[in-house]
């Protein structure tokens, strides 16, 4: 398990802007809760998906490739939606810089719609964080 969460580490070192959100150690421990899953993308794992599921809600932790463009976070979002529906989630949501508009875009192309803000959420540089969400079913049908 250490090794995966080194390997996930490193990935999100390189995808996100302002470095990863979070140590190889924080991503092992992540990993030992029963509520949190992962998708990882090829076996050498080029790309990943985190997320928590609870009840009938997701919230998506982290998605990261080495390289952008290549189809993997498309690949392991449709995975996730789809996942949902099999699971009758009712909801996704997600956090994301406020700067990032390049990933809210990617977001919104999917459905996720703006919902709110969390001032400051965001350390190293502290910035506002922007709260989206998808709403995927009804957990009571």
């Amino acid at each position: 398990m250490e090794d995966l969460a080194h390997k996930l580490w490193e990935i999100s070192q390189t995808a996100y802007a302002y470095e990863s959100p979070w140590s190889a150690a924080q991503f092992a421990s992540d990993m030992r809760q029963a509520h949190s899953h992962y998708f990882i993308e090829e076996t050498e794992c080029i790309a990943f998906l985190g997320f928590h599921q609870v009840c009938d809600e997701i919230e998506i932790t982290n998605i990261a490739a080495k390289v952008k463009g290549q189809g993997h976070g498309k690949k392991l979002l449709k995975r996730l939606i789809d996942h949902a529906e099999s699971k009758k989630i009712a909801s996704i949501f997600l956090e994301v810089r406020a700067s990032n508009r390049e990933a809210r875009l990617f977001y919104e192309k999917f459905g996720f719609q703006e919902i709110g803000t969390r001032k400051n959420y965001y350390q190293h540089p502290q910035e506002d964080a922007v709260l989206m969400s998808l709403k995927v079913g009804n957990a009571d049908e």
